[in-house]
């Protein structure tokens, strides 16, 4: 090589390199929760003190309707990737039902954030649940993640990743040392600190497992909530109406939806009984407390070490508060074993405190209705997204992946590694965030299918089934955004039009059809079914 030649190599690796040191691309943190529902934050009508998230929130943006895929797996495999779950390969959940579309992991035609983000310059950090692998594939450190927690492939596959055994009071509650919240916001925070003084912007996935069943927190977070309860669930979700009015959140004429026949009638429960149930929410709430306090101790060590500036920070659930009954399910009468909230304890809050965790939505996680699919969504950047705004936003998790690109500057390519790639399937979200754009503009509407479970969303009107049903309800968003009334049989040229938009969708997305698939439905996905069911005298 010549003197010429290298003086030029040498003059392009400088300039390179202060091409980096002057990169003023924003850092980007996603933070997602677990069966967290919609009225669960201070700032959405919750009662359970969130001063970290309001002050998010405060400060920046809430969506009144942001879409998710209603239950864990699928809703991650769209949130990493941008693309429909069929189309990633987790139509169902991280289970494989032996079609590409239902592999049950990740493919590698549907790219992550962090593989493009690193292709174009990030630093990649994940810590918490990932549960979009499989079969010895599509493990966090395999999808472009530099800094994985926890990085074992038992805990990437699981739904329930176990962190560590945790350390126990003489009661048998978790420490605030080794409880699994703490862990992995903890986790992230050294990976900030180990990265602090470099120059390139960072991308954090933030997945916590919290308020997950089951039922688990340190006593002194518990203690917070003792007696908050006692009122009943009926009562509590009034409360919440009632706030989420005052702020704004809901229209004061709203009718909240109807509750489900099987919800216990607090006022028929023995006195023991009522105790029991209040203690469970108790604990609900210590564990969203506890999260919102994590997310606390990671916005002061983002500011001490000089990194929370130009940073985007989003917020949101992967579906809504579920119903299922551990005492009916996954042998949680077998593994209870502890007093409630203990490490050896196993249950859940059920769909009778869960019907005020969705206010004022109906329904619950794994449905297609609102209160499975619509979740809490703050954005925070400060100058870029402007202060104490409610908007009603239409937003998918489809959106995330090119909002992320656009605001990053990087380029999503054709094809990676000799892999001809998928082309994202949302909208870029920056306009909503950044202007006095109120709601996505999508002429193509929104579609959703998971264990036959179905919805179809073509500007104000809503097409829902639930599996088995094959029939189509329809809702008029714009004035029952709770889905009081069937308005099917008054609108058949609706439900015709937005029936052959959904099949259509199908079929381009690899949808098949659940009677097909429901032989190969795991026993135990056929039992959580049956557990969302109660039994009522």
């Amino acid at each position: 090589m010549n003197r010429k030649n290298i003086f030029l190599n040498t003059v392009l690796i400088f300039l390179s390199l202060s091409v980096w040191a002057q990169d003023k691309r924003p850092n980007i943190i996603l933070i997602l929760a677990d069966d967290l529902g919609y009225s669960d934050l201070g700032s959405y009508g919750s009662e359970i003190p969130t001063p970290n998230l309001d002050r998010l929130a405060k400060e920046g943006l809430r969506l009144r309707e942001f879409y998710n895929n209603s239950i864990c797996a699928p809703t991650r495999a769209s949130l990493l990737t941008g693309q429909y779950q069929h189309k990633a390969g987790v139509g169902y959940f991280s289970n494989d039902l032996g079609l590409p579309a239902y592999q049950g992991y990740l493919n590698k035609e549907s790219l992550t954030i962090a593989e493009v983000l690193k292709e174009n310059g990030y630093i990649t950090l994940t810590s918490g649940k990932w549960h979009v692998s499989g079969k010895g594939q599509s493990y966090p450190w395999e999808r472009g993640f530099d800094y994985v927690y926890p990085r074992d492939d038992k805990n990437a596959n699981s739904g329930a990743p176990g962190l560590r055994t945790p350390e126990t009071d003489a009661e048998g509650y978790p420490t605030q040392a080794t409880f699994s919240t703490n862990l992995i916001t903890r986790n992230a925070i050294g990976f900030l600190d180990s990265i602090k003084s470099r120059q390139e912007p960072f991308f954090l996935y933030l997945a916590h497992t919290a308020p997950h069943w089951p039922l688990v927190a340190p006593k002194e977070d518990i203690a917070r909530f003792k007696g908050k309860y006692d009122m009943g669930w009926s009562v509590l979700r009034e409360q919440r109406l009632k706030r989420q009015r005052e702020i704004g959140l809901i229209p004061a004429g709203l009718t909240p939806s109807v509750a489900d026949r099987d919800l216990y009638d607090w006022d028929k429960l023995t006195g023991e009984q009522r105790a029991g149930w209040a203690k469970k929410m108790e604990i609900f709430a210590a564990m969203v407390y506890r999260l919102d306090q994590s997310i606390g101790e990671l916005l002061d060590r983002l500011e001490k070490n000089g990194q929370l500036d130009n940073t985007l920070i989003v917020f949101l659930s992967d579906n809504g508060a579920p119903a299922e009954d551990l005492v009916r399910w996954h042998q949680g009468s077998d593994r209870n074993k502890g007093a409630i909230g203990t490490v050896t304890s196993y249950e859940s809050q059920s769909k009778n405190w869960s019907y005020a965790s969705n206010t004022p939505f109906k329904a619950f996680k794994d449905y297609m209705y609102e209160g499975g699919i619509n979740t809490p969504f703050i954005a925070w950047f400060p100058g870029r997204i402007q202060q104490g705004n409610i908007k009603q936003g239409t937003g998918r998790i489809i959106d995330l992946a090119p909002t992320f690109y656009e605001l990053a500057k990087a380029k999503y390519p054709e094809a990676y590694k000799d892999t001809k790639v998928n082309a994202l399937a949302g909208k870029s979200l920056l306009p909503l965030l950044t202007s006095d754009s109120q709601q996505v503009q999508r002429q193509e509407g929104l579609f959703w299918e998971r264990a036959g479970n179905r919805a179809a969303r073509v500007g104000k009107w809503k097409l829902v089934s639930t599996w088995p049903s094959q029939t189509w309800e329809l809702y008029d968003l714009e004035t029952d955004p709770t889905e009081t009334k069937n308005v099917a049989a008054k609108h058949e040229q609706v439900v015709s039009r937005l029936a052959q938009a959904y099949a259509n969708w199908a079929k381009e997305t690899g949808v098949v059809d659940f009677a097909e698939l429901e032989s190969r439905e795991p026993a135990s996905m056929k039992e959580f079914r049956k557990s969302k069911v109660q039994e009522v005298e």
